[in-house]
């Protein structure tokens, strides 16, 4: 996606031709979703999400138009997570897993997709992150890194365990 900001153009140059909200909201939906299933189905979710947009707009002059926009605002997403579990200094107590088809901002999705991300809901929140980046908004191992700040061996060592708590917690669940 390129940026219609020029090397040396004003910041309302950059937001009058639109060019961020159309980039916006090309990954409207699918960013929601990655904040809310991050924020493990909070009501703060929202609240987050206005956050992230409203800090890219306030960088988009700044955006590299030679990188994916959807890297550089999932990583903006990134870091408000990190400052909102910072900030939060506490973890989340685990909620009981209503069923993701009763939550409005999930996607259909089928049953057995539906049990992996009820399953997933459990991660810590740095897997459960890596997860739904991988998973749900299917970013590859070397986006995630770039999104996370994180070497590839370990997004892939995040997956790997993320995949084994959650298969574990299927299996647990599937002896019930």
């Amino acid at each position: 996606m390129a940026s219609s900001m020029k090397k040396g153009g004003s910041e309302a140059e950059a937001r009058e031709d639109g060019s961020f909200w159309e980039h916006v909201a090309t990954l409207d939906k699918k960013l929601f979703n990655f904040l809310h299933r991050s924020l493990n189905f909070s009501e703060d979710s929202s609240d987050l999400y206005q956050e992230v947009v409203l800090r890219a707009w306030k960088y988009f002059p700044c955006f590299d138009a030679r990188r994916s926009f959807s890297s550089w605002i999932f990583a903006i997403a990134h870091n408000e997570i990190k400052k909102y579990f910072n900030q939060r200094k506490e973890n989340l107590a685990v909620i009981p897993l209503p069923l993701l088809k009763n939550d409005p901002a999930a996607p259909a999705v089928d049953p057995d997709v539906e049990l992996v991300y009820g399953a997933a809901r459990l991660l810590p929140p740095r897997q459960r992150e890596v997860f739904f980046l991988f998973y749900a908004n299917r970013f590859s191992v070397a986006e995630i890194a770039a999104i996370c700040s994180l070497s590839r061996g370990n997004v892939k060592f995040i997956l790997n365990r993320g995949r084994e708590a959650v298969r574990r917690a299927l299996e647990v669940s599937h002896e019930k």
